[in-house]
This record gives structure tokens, C-alpha cells and sequence, in this order.
């Protein structure tokens, strides 16, 4: 379906985009510069496979999931790669700017790409929220103002709070999911005409987006365990988050069959709460010592899920959105 919006607007993008390429490649230039040391080639390609694993998750996973709607499901694919191509960069020069006193030329590390994937993140998240409501223009300052609130939010809770980075990054969730629902609050209204066909879903279940839950299911074990630098946390945080990823999927898969009146499997409902296990163990999945506290874990959050999904089809419609 092509774009409602009027050339003015949809010209403003290649312009806008480039321009700011050209800035970030600047200061990338004055700025920055490669870690120079000799790092153990062991501890250099597990970071690199821990990067791999963020970028399937980033790229492939949350870039098919928001591609359900009925006419924006390539778009949204490609919107979730340049937010995710155009955010690494940002995050990179706000983690380097906003921890590094008194300021000068910043670092790079594959330990600064794994943590400005990881925070870009947030941005694909809120993204799902306005998927159908918005051109790129827009989505670019989105991307440059969430980031932004993110990583300071993220310095400030270490710097004053003591926090580890692995527990604030665990909040990723609910801040991406406020800061969507926030920014869909204050879209204008009405939208132009022809938003709402933009925003109806398939008739039937996307294959897709549901390639996308799979890809997310797989690595959100190395999601959990990133920034963990304990080898012996870092293992139980894998270990766990498998568990409750495992049960969340039996139980959402056989709670969806049972509340269906046919017994059919709903794969909408399956799209989000198969891995509500592994949002749920986040925050604490190196510290759970039993295999069978992650399990419970995840058969409560998969409960909750298709619960939510069940009872409140569309919380947007109750809200205004």
C-alpha cells in the first residue's frame, strides 16, 4: 500500500537520514578510536558470538514479530532495521559521552556494540506501539529521544543508585513498553487518511511473525546473560532462562488450545506469550538457585500472558490509542 503521507513529508526522510549519517560519521572520526590491546582470542569471539545472538534477536526476531499488520508487514521489517542500524550508533556515542569524565575520545569495543544493540532494543519495542501510525521521519526522532532517555536513565541508576548494568538493561521492558504508549498518546489525531488501513492486522496468522517469536525464543537466553561478567552467574542466567522459556511455551500452547472453544491453538496469542518466560526470569535469572523457581516462573508468566491476551484483546481501544 503506498504511503498516504504527502511528498513534502516523505521527501523529508532521504535528506534528513543522510544528513545525519554524515554527522555521526564526524564525530565518529574526531571522537573515537579501536581498542588497541590484545585481547585473549577465547574472550574476543565469545563476545563476538554474544553480539551475533543480540543482532539475530534485534534484526530477525523483533523485526518479523511487528511484521503481523495487513498492509505494513515489509515495512515494518525495514523500519526495524534502520532503527536499529541508526540507534547502535547513537547508543554508542551516548554510553561513551555520558560514563567517560571528563569527556574526550571514546573507545570501541565489541563490548560497546553488544551494549548499544542491547539498548537500541528498546527502540523496536516502543516502535510496535506506533507500527502503522508513523513515517521514518518521525520513527528518527524517536529513536534519537528514547535512546537518549534510556541510556541517561541507565547512567543515572548506576552512577547514583549502584546499580549493575544487567539489572538496569533487564528493565528494558516495561520502560520501552510506557515510552510506546506514551509517544502513540501524543500522536496527532485524526491521523492522515488511510493510517487505520496501515493498521489492521492479517486476516489470518502471520508466518512471519511468528518466524520472528522463534528467532527471539532461541537466543533469549544470551539476551539474559550478556552482561553478566560471573562465569558461574552468566551459566545459571542461561540455565534458567531456558527453563522458563520452556515452560512458558508448553503452558501458553496448551492454556490457548483450552480456551478456545474449538481447541484450536491461537498463534496471536503465542507471538508474545511464549516468551514471557524469559521477560519474566530477566532481572533475577542469576540469582534463582533451582531449576524448578524458573519453571514456576515461566508457567505463571505464560498463564498471565494469555490471560492478558484473552481478556484485553486491545488495550489500545481503552486508552484512546
Amino acid at each position: 500500500m503506498g504511503s498516504k503521507y504527502p511528498p513534502s513529508v516523505r521527501g523529508c526522510l532521504p535528506l534528513w537520514a543522510l544528513t545525519l549519517e554524515a554527522a555521526f560519521i564526524l564525530v565518529f572520526f574526531f571522537f573515537t578510536y579501536y581498542d588497541t590491546s590484545l585481547e585473549d582470542q577465547k574472550v574476543l569471539m565469545a563476545f563476538y558470538q554474544v553480539c551475533q545472538d543480540l543482532t539475530v534477536m534485534a534484526a530477525l526476531g523483533l523485526g518479523f514479530l511487528t511484521s503481523s499488520l495487513r498492509r505494513h508487514s515489509w515495512s515494518s521489517v525495514a523500519f526495524n532495521l534502520f532503527m536499529l542500524a541508526l540507534g547502535v550508533q547513537w547508543a554508542i556515542l551516548l554510553d561513551g559521552f555520558l560514563s567517560q569524565f571528563p569527556p574526550g575520545k571514546l573507545v570501541i569495543k565489541l563490548s560497546s556494540i553488544r551494549l548499544a544493540t542491547m539498548s537500541a532494543m528498546s527502540v523496536l519495542i516502543s516502535a510496535g506501539a506506533v507500527l502503522g501510525k508513523v513515517n521514518l521521519v518521525q520513527l528518527v526522532v524517536m529513536v534519537l529521544v528514547e535512546l537518549t532517555a534510556f541510556v541517561t536513565l541507565r547512567m543515572v541508576s548506576r552512577n547514583v543508585f549502584s546499580a549493575e548494568d544487567h539489572t538496569n538493561m533487564m528493565c528494558i521492558h516495561v520502560f520501552a513498553a510506557y515510552f510506546g504508549l506514551t509517544v502513540a498518546w501524543c500522536l496527532p489525531k485524526p491521523l492522515p487518511k488511510g493510517t487505520e488501513e496501515k493498521e489492521r492486522t492479517a486476516t489470518c496468522p502471520s508466518l512471519s511473525a511468528m518466524l520472528g517469536t522463534l528467532f527471539l525464543w532461541m537466543f533469549w537466553p544470551s539476551f539474559n546473560s550478556a552482561l553478566l561478567r560471573n562465569p558461574i552467574e552468566r551459566r545459571d542466567a542461561v540455565f534458567n532462562t531456558y527453563y522458563a522459556l520452556v515452560v512458558s511455551a508448553v503452558t501458553s500452547i496448551s492454556v490457548s488450545s483450552l480456551a478456545h472453544p474449538q481447541g484450536k491453538i491461537n498463534m496471536t496469542y503465542m507471538h508474545n506469550a511464549v516468551l514471557a518466560g524469559g521477560v519474566a526470569v530477566g532481572a533475577s535469572c542469576h540469582l534463582i538457585s533451582s531449576p524448578w523457581l524458573a519453571m514456576v516462573l515461566g508457567l505463571v508468566a505464560g498463564l498471565i500472558s494469555i490471560g492478558g491476551a484473552k481478556c484485553l484483546p486491545f488495550p489500545h481501544l481503552a486508552v484512546g490509542f
